[in-house]
C-alpha cells in the first residue's frame, strides 16, 4: 500500500506547479450536528482533504451558525502537540484511499430562538482538477446543512454519514455508492442530488452537465444509492447529496427537520478490471428481542481477493450487531451478520445496513474499485400479551401482562370492533388496519399500564372484541395484541323489533318489541320496576318523548300508531325505572324501523334502506307488488344492504317493501327477528348519472410530464350498457378552492392524455359523457366528477450566467429562463462589494427583469460579476406555501 500510495503521489506531483500544490486541498465534507439541551447544538465539520498539500492543511475552520454569528473551531481528531499546536489534532490519513486525509473539527453553539438556520462553511481551497467543476483549483469549497428548529417537531439529531465521500471509479463500468446514511432519530429520509457549490454557497451549474460528467448521474430517494452509468472519461469528479429528514407532525402531516448536503469525490481511472457483485438480500422483519442472522456474500468477476465491510444504524445502537467471518478470503467472501435486537431498537422506519465489497488494485496504477449493497431491516414491537376482557354492568374491563418492552412505551391504543373479527397480523404487520373493522375508541397513558375500562359500550346483547396496540414514545406501533371478547351485563331491556305493519301518512303502525332485563341485581336496584316507551324522529334523533308506561317487566310489547310511516323513521327506546323513587337507572340502545328508499334508473330501481338498532340484519327480502293480484310477492334477497330490481318497464309505478332478518351476536339472544319497511312506489327512467371515470396518473415532475390512463366505469354499481361519447378534464389550481363549472378540456376520446411542458401542480378531475342506447332522445349525461389528483408544486428557476444590456437588443435584460411553479416572491441583486443595485417581486422580475442599472441611483452598473438572492413561495403537498432560497451570480458585459 505504502509504495503504492507513493508512486501514484509522486506522478500527481510532477504534474503540478508548486503555487498550485499550496492551494490544493479540499476533496469532499458535510457538516452534522447533534442536539445536546434546550436550544444548544453540537456541529461537526467533517472534511477530507489532500494531504500532499501541507501548506493548505488547516489547524481549524471558521464556522458560521446561521444567526449572523461565526465561531473557529480546531480540529479534533488525529496526534496532538504538533505544528496545529496543544490540544489541536492533525487529522487522520485514510488507509484505504490515496492521498486523503480525514479532519474534525467540533464546537457548540446555543441558537437565540425557534427557526430554520442554514449552517455553513467556506474554505479558500478545493482541490485542483475536478473535470466538472472548471478551475476548481481557484474557487473555495462550500458545504451547508439546514437545522429546522421546531417546537412541536422537538430536538433533532441531523443524520450520519457512515460510508466516506471518497471513492474511485473505473472508466466504463457502472458505479455505484452510497452515504451510508443513518438518522438516530428514525425520522424518515430522502435522497437528492443538489450542484456542489462555490464561494458564498454559490452553486456550480456545471455539476452534472453533460458535457462534462457524460453519462447521468441519478439517486434512489429511497436508499441513497448513488448510480453512474458509466463515467467514460478519467479523472475527478465532484458531485453532492442532500439527505433531507421528515418527522410526522401531530396532525399526521410530514415536515421538513433537516437537510444534510454532502459533497463527494470521485476518481474514475483506466481500469483492466470489474467492480464486485453483492447479491441481494432482504429486506427483514424482526421483532424486538430476537436473533436476526443472514448471510452476505461478495464476489469479483476477475477472481481477484475482494473485502466485505458493512456499515449502518444496526453497529451503532446498543446492542450492536455484528458481522461475523473474515472480511477478506479470496475472489468471494461471504460473512455472516447477526443482531440480537432489543426493546430500544424499535422505531416507526427501518434500518439501513450498507455492505460495501472493494476489490484488490494488482497495479498502483489503477483504482480498487467498490459494490455497494444495502439492505432493510424493521424492528418492530411485540404484541401485548394475555389481553383479558370482562363484562360488567355498563363497562367491559380489560387486563393485560406488563409489556414486556414497557420502558420505551408512553401507552396503549384501545380498539373495539362489534362481533368477533378474522384479522391476523402477519409477521411484520404493525397496528391495525382501518379494513379489520376495529375502531380506536380509547388510550390507555403510561408505560405501566395494564388496565383499561371501556364505559361507552352502547349495546346489551351484543358481544364486543378488543385488541390493543403498544404506543412508542418514538411513535413506532406494536403488532396488535391477540383478540378478547365479552359483552355488558343485561341489567336492562333489549329492544328486538320496530315493525313496519301499516303504511301510511297519517295512520301508520310499527310494532315494538324488547325483552325485559336479565341479570337484575335487586339489591343494588330494588323493585317495583317499570318501563317507559321512548320515541324520537329520524335516525340519530335525540329529542324523545314518552309514548307509553309500563307497570310490569312482563310488558314487553307495544303497537305505535297513527304514525306518518311514508315519510318519517322513528326512533325507540325502552326506559327502566327501579325503586319507589321510580328512578331511571337503565336505558335499551335505541332502534328504528328499516326505512325503504328506492333510488330509479333506466330499467331497474334499486332498494337500500336507512337502519340502527343492536342486532345486525344478515338478509334482506324484496318484496313487489303484483299488478295483477294486488299481492306483495318475493322477488330475490341480499346479503348486502341494498337490491337491484331489473328488468323493468320505464314509466310504469312499481311498489315494494323490505322484509330484514336481523341477529344479535350476544349469547342466549332472539334470532332471527323481521322486521319490515314501509311500502314505497317509484317509477323507472333513464335518469341516473354514469359513474365518474377510474382514473391513474403518473408524475415526472423534474421532467414536466404528467399522463393519465382513464378507464370507463359500467360495472358494480354503475349504470350497464351505456355509450362512451367522451371525458372531461376539470382543473383547480389549489386544494382549497372548488373545481370550476366549465372543463379545462373536452371531447378527450382517448384512454389516456399527456399534458408536459407546462405547469403540472393542482388538483385534476375526469368525468364521463355518455348516452343510453335505449332513450330515444339520445340525451348525453355527464357523470359526476372523479376522486381528486392532486400534484405537488414543482419549482423550477433557471437563470441565465451572463447578459450585455448595450442596447442593440440582443441580451439586454437579466430575465428568467425557466420561472415555473412560483407563486410570490423577491429577488436581491448585490455587486461584488454587497450593494443593493436591484430588488423586485417575484411577478414583476419574471415579466420585466433587470436591465442592468442601479435601481436607486438610475446610472448603469459596470462590467462584473452580481450575485443574487431570490426568496420564493410555491405550494406544497398540503396546500400551504413553502419558502425557498436561491442563490446565483450574473456577470454583466457591455
Amino acid at each position: 500500500m505504502f509504495q503504492r500510495w507513493m508512486i501514484r503521489y509522486f506522478l500527481f506531483f510532477c504534474l503540478l506547479t508548486p503555487a498550485w500544490l499550496s492551494a490544493t486541498h479540499n476533496r469532499a465534507g458535510e457538516i452534522t450536528y447533534r442536539h445536546i439541551a434546550g436550544l444548544t447544538y453540537e456541529v461537526t465539520i467533517t472534511t477530507y482533504t489532500k494531504e500532499s498539500s501541507v501548506a493548505a492543511d488547516r489547524c481549524s475552520l471558521t464556522v458560521s451558525w446561521g444567526d449572523n454569528t461565526t465561531s473557529v473551531l480546531n480540529r479534533i481528531n488525529g496526534p496532538t502537540g504538533l505544528s496545529c499546536g496543544p490540544g489541536i489534532g492533525m487529522g487522520v490519513s485514510l488507509v484505504d484511499a490515496n492521498d486523503v486525509k480525514l479532519n474534525i473539527y467540533r464546537g457548540t453553539h446555543t441558537y437565540p430562538s425557534a427557526g430554520i438556520y442554514i449552517i455553513s462553511m467556506e474554505d479558500p481551497n478545493r482541490n485542483g482538477g475536478v473535470s466538472n467543476i472548471p478551475g476548481s483549483i481557484s474557487v473555495p469549497f462550500y458545504i451547508q446543512t439546514t437545522l429546522v428548529i421546531n417546537p412541536i417537531l422537538g430536538p433533532n439529531n441531523s443524520v450520519q454519514l457512515l460510508n466516506p465521500p471518497i471513492d474511485d471509479a473505473c472508466l466504463n463500468q457502472p458505479y455505484i455508492h452510497n452515504p451510508g446514511a443513518f438518522d438516530p432519530d428514525g425520522d424518515s429520509l430522502v435522497f437528492t442530488l443538489v450542484n456542489c457549490r462555490g464561494a458564498g454557497g454559490i452553486e456550480f451549474q456545471t455539476t452534472y452537465a453533460p458535457n462534462l460528467v457524460q453519462d447521468p448521474i441519478t439517486i434512489n430517494q429511497l436508499t441513497g444509492d448513488l448510480e453512474w452509468n458509466v463515467p467514460k472519461n478519467v479523472g475527478q469528479y465532484n458531485f453532492a447529496i442532500m439527505i433531507s429528514e421528515f418527522r410526522k407532525t401531530p396532525s399526521g402531516q410530514y415536515a421538513l427537520i433537516s437537510q444534510v448536503t454532502r459533497d463527494l469525490q470521485i476518481t474514475v481511472g483506466q481500469c483492466s478490471n470489474q467492480p464486485p457483485v453483492i447479491p441481494p438480500v432482504g429486506p427483514f422483519c424482526v421483532v424486538a428481542g430476537e436473533t436476526l442472522t443472514f448471510s452476505v456474500t461478495a464476489f469479483d468477476p476477475d477472481h481477484r481477493n475482494v473485502t466485505l465491510t458493512a456499515t449502518g444504524g444496526p453497529f451503532i445502537i446498543p446492542p450492536t450487531a455484528v458481522l461475523m467471518g473474515s472480511p477478506s478470503d479470496s475472489s468471494s467472501v461471504t460473512r455472516t451478520f447477526r443482531w440480537t435486537t432489543a426493546c430500544n431498537h424499535v422505531r416507526q422506519q427501518p434500518y439501513q445496513v450498507f455492505f460495501r465489497a472493494v476489490d484488490q488494485a494488482l497495479t498502483p496504477f489503477e483504482n480498487a474499485l467498490s459494490a455497494y449493497m444495502t439492505t432493510e431491516i424493521l424492528v418492530i414491537g411485540p404484541p401485548p400479551a394475555n389481553l383479558q376482557a370482562v363484562g360488567s354492568m355498563g363497562k367491559i374491563e380489560l387486563s393485560w401482562d406488563l409489556y414486556s418492552c414497557s420502558d420505551q412505551v408512553r401507552g396503549f391504543k384501545i380498539y373495539r370492533k362489534e362481533g368477533t373479527s378474522d384479522f391476523s397480523p402477519d409477521s411484520c404487520q404493525t397496528g391495525i388496519p382501518e379494513s379489520a373493522g376495529f375502531k380506536e375508541i380509547g388510550y390507555a397513558s403510561g408505560s405501566n399500564t395494564t388496565y383499561f375500562a371501556d364505559t361507552t359500550v352502547p349495546k346489551m346483547g351484543v358481544i364486543y372484541c378488543y385488541r390493543i396496540v403498544a404506543d412508542y414514545q418514538n411513535g413506532a406501533e406494536s403488532i396488535a395484541s391477540a383478540e378478547a371478547c365479552s359483552e355488558l351485563a343485561r341489567t336492562g331491556p333489549i329492544l328486538t323489533n320496530a315493525d313496519v305493519t301499516e303504511t301510511s301518512e297519517t295512520t301508520g303502525r310499527i310494532d315494538i318489541k324488547w325483552i325485559r332485563p336479565q341479570e337484575l341485581d335487586t339489591n343494588l336496584y330494588p323493585p317495583p320496576y317499570s318501563y317507559k316507551l321512548m320515541r324520537a324522529e329520524g335516525i340519530s334523533g335525540t329529542n324523545f318523548t314518552e309514548i307509553s308506561y309500563f307497570a310490569s317487566l312482563t310488558d314487553t310489547s307495544y303497537t305505535d300508531t297513527l304514525l306518518n310511516t311514508s315519510g318519517i323513521i322513528y326512533r325507540y327506546r325502552v326506559d327502566f325505572l327501579s325503586g319507589p323513587s321510580q328512578t331511571v337507572v337503565n336505558r335499551s340502545y335505541p332502534a328504528t324501523q328499516p326505512f325503504l328508499k328506492t333510488i330509479p334508473s333506466n330499467r331497474a330501481i334499486r332498494l337500500a334502506y336507512d337502519f340502527d338498532g343492536p342486532w345486525t340484519n344478515d338478509t334482506l327480502i324484496a318484496y313487489r307488488q303484483n299488478p295483477v293480484t294486488q299481492l306483495f310477492d318475493s322477488i330475490g334477497f341480499s346479503t348486502e344492504p341494498t337490491y337491484l330490481d331489473t328488468g323493468l318497464q320505464n314509466g310504469i309505478t312499481y311498489c315494494y317493501y323490505l322484509k330484514t332478518i336481523g341477529n344479535f351476536t350476544g349469547s342466549n339472544m332472539p334470532t332471527h327477528l323481521i322486521n319490515r319497511s314501509q311500502i314505497v312506489c317509484d317509477i323507472p327512467a333513464d335518469t341516473a348519472l354514469p359513474c365518474p371515470p377510474i382514473v391513474t396518473a403518473d408524475y415526472i415532475c423534474e421532467n414536466r410530464l404528467l399522463e393519465f390512463a382513464l378507464t370507463f366505469n359500467d360495472t358494480g354499481l354503475c349504470m350497464q350498457d351505456l355509450t362512451l361519447l367522451y371525458y372531461n378534464l376539470y382543473y383547480k389550481r389549489r386544494k382549497s378552492e372548488d373545481f370550476p363549472v366549465e372543463p379545462a378540456m373536452t371531447m378527450i376520446t382517448s384512454p389516456s392524455l399527456r399534458l408536459e411542458k407546462m405547469t403540472l401542480a393542482g388538483c385534476y378531475a375526469f368525468t364521463a359523457v355518455t348516452i343510453n342506447p335505449f332513450d330515444p332522445q339520445q340525451i348525453p349525461k355527464e357523470s359526476k366528477l372523479s376522486a381528486p389528483i392532486c400534484l405537488p408544486s414543482c419549482p423550477d428557476i433557471k437563470l441565465p450566467n451572463v447578459f450585455t444590456p448595450n442596447g442593440d437588443g440582443t441580451n439586454d435584460i437579466f430575465l428568467p429562463i425557466r420561472w415555473i411553479d412560483i407563486l410570490d416572491g423577491k429577488i436581491s441583486i448585490f455587486n461584488r462589494w454587497g450593494q443593493l443595485v436591484y430588488e423586485a417581486d417575484a411577478a414583476q422580475f419574471s415579466e420585466a427583469g433587470w436591465d442592468g442599472k442601479d435601481q436607486f441611483t438610475n446610472k448603469l452598473c459596470s462590467d462584473g460579476t452580481y450575485f443574487y438572492v431570490i426568496s420564493v413561495m410555491f405550494l406544497s403537498d398540503d396546500d400551504q406555501p413553502e419558502i425557498f432560497d436561491f442563490k446565483g451570480s450574473v456577470t454583466l458585459f457591455r
